[in-house]
């Protein structure tokens, strides 16, 4: 089946041919048809690049991203375009990237909805990328909000290196970097909660003359916050105020509002609030939420926060957006949860009723338990029966419901709700799902980690004569294996398949996989001879847990078992690089370093021009480590330089296994090297793990001069590593 962009480029070609047919049939001669051929690849070029355009103009993301493929795949068919500066201007590469940059911020937004597909951001992130690229191959040099987008779009994908990488390349192109720059860059290190990096850059802001803003100053306060420094936090909040009287916005308050109720401090909390209310910001939704919480931490605030929620309820009714009703029923849940400790009924049923025209499963997940709690269980019934069980359609919305009954009143509920039913609970029944009702109440329990009363309401589910259902069997079964009760989690294994109960390829999977975590492989070897029994094809993850099981007990033919197994399954990816990750750590782990290089030249073989493209930096350290252990130095020393001469992306785990290797081997001089030179000019600071590895190696081998040179190193470059070291 042809691919979208086949085919695109198949109807471009066919219409050009239908509109060019006159012209075909005048053409004589096989120099002619040549020349025919040339004009039609140019036209139907060109049609890429004109719909190309048209997409950008349309705004059409969708249209744009299935173009752009098509002209990236004839320039692979046919080599480096050289057409392309001759219709696609530096203004529509740069608007293209824009239009990019605005569908990815649409999309995060609706990244919380169901289905939504994952690959697209990644996607369209690749493509921004690309035209980059494009653009400076094409003699364009991109404008510093180009930079900018990508610095950003990389911070946002927790990709601290490569902002980085970007503003070094603004900086060694001479492009101008702005306040958005830096602030975008800083940004990257608060996803990565690394403040030192975050405060070297704020450095280098000032040093080229650019001052820090409220959104600066936010992302460094949200930083500290998170890392649970409240004082560094309030000192950046006063500086902003006092010292330089920037705009406080409602982010700024936001965040030192979280820091506050995180860690207890209610009364700085209270006081902020007071700086809120005088600061004139509107109060949303997220704010008010904060102010009930601090009213929650007070007996005999019941007034106030009716008082919140009357004004949060006209909020709402104003601004009716679906992503609002998320906090509104987090407000919700908490006031009707105080109100009730504080016995206020009266209150929390008028809220109740105030609530029941928005009759959404969410909210009823909050007003059934209301009225279940003021003793209104009739009422609490009627809802529960008539309208959440028909349009609650996920176990989230169950657990919800539970966790705002409470363990023992939920019980109490589905016993009460079962025994006044008016419908027969036979197990033919269709129109009473009680065996739904009690595997979502199980589904809740397992997911608080209360095995015991799962297993209490399990069997209730027997005897009222219904059984587990496949999610709950198997989360059942692999929290049992994992607390090592196996004759429990088989009992209930053996018990459903007695009744008919198939698991799916996902629920033997994770009992296979808990089994070989706590290398119980009789078992795990059993439950994999089942699922193949039961027509289930084993994929990747079954295969690699019992391939780490037999590496964990050192079992060569376990291994060795497996491994001839995968090469008989034709169900199987030709290359799947976590099953070769897996063989060759089990085999590295049983002493057979010949296997692993085995395995590791048969993934560069298929590689078109050896690009490593079938590899991670997992697959590297594996090697590395082998290497080392196998006492194999020359093959060390091969696999690491051409990884280097391959620019591959070596990362902190591989320099710490290339090093501990050649200690490991008393190539001590190449290993401080690699540490102290190699690894820094790479861009990545060494931490704890291959500077103790290394001078582990050095003390056994009575190497003190080398010792003392690094840990004065340390000293010097990374005083905070030094502490963390213990180096007096």
């Amino acid at each position: 089946m042809p691919s979208p962009v086949q085919t695109l480029l198949r109807n471009i070609d066919i219409s050009y041919y239908y509109t060019t047919d006159s012209t075909l049939l005048s053409i004589n001669g096989k120099g002619g048809e040549r020349r025919e051929n040339d004009r039609n690849i140019s036209n139907s070029l060109e049609m890429l690049i004109i719909e190309f355009r048209k997409a950008i103009q349309e705004g059409d993301v969708d249209k744009l991203i299935l173009n752009y493929h098509a002209l990236k795949e004839r320039e692979r068919e046919q080599g480096k375009p050289q057409y392309q500066q001759n219709y696609l201007t530096k203004s529509h590469y740069q608007a293209a990237i824009n239009l990019l940059l605005r569908s990815i911020n649409n999309f995060s937004r609706e990244a919380t909805l169901p289905l939504t597909p994952p690959s697209k951001s990644s996607t369209m992130v690749s493509i921004m990328h690309s035209l980059f690229n494009d653009m400076k191959g094409l003699g364009y040099k991109p404008d510093t909000s180009i930079y900018n987008i990508l610095i950003y779009i990389s911070a946002r994908n927790g990709d601290t290196k490569e902002s980085r990488r970007i503003y070094e390349t603004m900086l060694k192109n001479k492009v101008k970097c702005t306040q958005y720059t830096f602030n975008s860059l800083i940004s990257s290190y608060q996803r990565s909660l690394d403040i030192k990096g975050a405060l070297n850059v704020l450095e280098e802001m000032k040093l080229y003359g650019i001052q820090p803003n409220t959104i600066t100053y936010n992302s460094l306060i949200d930083l500290y916050v998170k890392l649970g420094d409240i004082k560094q936090a309030e000192l950046l909040y006063q500086e902003m105020k006092f010292t330089f009287g920037m705009i406080i916005d409602r982010f700024t308050f936001d965040c030192l509002l979280n820091g506050y109720l995180t860690y207890g401090f209610i009364d700085k909390a209270r006081d902020l609030f007071k700086d809120i209310t005088n600061s004139g910001i509107e109060l949303d939704i997220c704010l008010y939420t904060k102010l009930l919480k601090i009213y929650c931490y007070e007996d005999g605030n019941s007034q106030k926060m009716l008082s919140l929620y009357d004004t949060t309820e006209v909020l709402q009714r104003q601004r009716k957006q679906k992503e609002n009703n998320i906090e509104f029923n987090h407000f919700i849940s908490t006031l009707l949860n105080y109100l009730i400790k504080e016995k206020e009924y009266s209150h929390t049923l008028r809220i109740c009723e105030d609530l029941m025209k928005y009759d959404d499963t969410v909210t009823l997940a909050i007003i059934i338990p209301a009225y279940y709690h003021t003793g209104d269980m009739a009422h609490a019934f009627k809802l529960f029966k008539e309208k959440f069980i028909i349009s609650a359609k996920n176990q989230k919305l169950f657990s919800s419901l539970f966790s705002n009954l409470g363990k023992d009143h939920s019980k109490h509920f589905l016993n009460y709700f079962i025994s006044h039913s008016k419908e027969s609970s036979s197990p033919s029944s269709e129109s009473l799902p009680i065996s739904d009702l009690y595997n979502s109440m199980i589904a809740h329990f397992l997911n608080q980690d209360d095995i015991a009363y799962a297993l209490e309401l399990y069997s209730q589910l027997l005897q009222q004569g219904f059984f587990l259902n496949i999610i709950n069997i198997t989360i059942l079964c692999k929290k049992l294996i994992l607390q090592k009760k196996i004759n429990e989690a088989l009992q209930i294994y053996y018990q459903s398949r007695d009744r008919d109960i198939i698991l799916d390829q996902r629920g033997y999977t994770i009992l296979i996989d808990s089994f070989s975590k706590i290398n119980y492989m009789s078992e795990a070897q059993r439950m994999l001879v089942d699922m193949k029994r039961n027509g289930l094809e084993p994929n990747s993850f079954t295969y690699s847990s019992l391939i780490k099981g037999f590496g964990e007990i050192y079992d060569i033919r376990g291994v060795e078992t497996i491994h001839k197994l995968i090469r008989m399954d034709l169900n199987l990816d030709q290359v799947d690089i976590i099953i070769y990750n897996s063989l060759m750590d089990a085999y590295n782990r049983c002493g057979y370093g010949y296997n692993v290089l085995q395995l590791w030249d048969s993934l560069l073989l298929p590689s078109k021009d050896n690009d490593l493209s079938l590899i991670n930096n997992t697959t590297v350290s594996i090697v590395l480590d082998s290497c080392g252990f196998n006492r194999q130095l020359f093959r060390l020393n091969q696999i690491w330089y051409y990884l280097k001469e391959k620019k591959f992306n070596l990362n902190q785990n591989n320099y710490s296994s290339y090093i501990e290797a050649l200690a490991r081997n008393q190539n001590f001089n190449e290993a401080k090297h690699v540490l102290m030179f190699e690894m820094i000019n790479d861009g990545i600071v060494p931490n704890f793990k291959p500077i103790r590895t290394l001078l582990n190696f050095l003390h056994d081998h009575s190497r003190g001069r080398d010792q003392f040179e690094i840990i004065n190193w340390v000293k010097i470059n990374f005083p905070d590593l030094a502490e963390e070291l213990k180096f007096s």
